[in-house]
């Protein structure tokens, strides 16, 4: 099972929050803020995790749609 994964603000790059995305671990947390020591950088990061699933899921639509349209 995929895990829910945010944008690191420092490097721009993804990380995993440790919070599965399976509907039984979002329906747990999704009005909680998470602190998150991030892997990247080093920073810990407030993260709300009904924006960083919103977040991931518009993310993953635009990779899906510039996969499928590159030349």
């Amino acid at each position: 099972m995929p895990a829910l994964f945010f944008t690191c603000p420092t490097t721009k790059h993804r990380a995993p929050t440790g919070i599965q995305s399976d509907l039984q671990s979002l329906r747990a947390s999704w009005s909680k803020t998470l602190t998150v020591n991030c892997p990247l950088c080093g920073e810990v990061h407030e993260l709300a995790v009904r924006e960083t699933y919103a977040e991931a899921v518009l993310q993953d639509a635009y990779d899906t749609f510039r996969k499928s349209h590159v030349n």
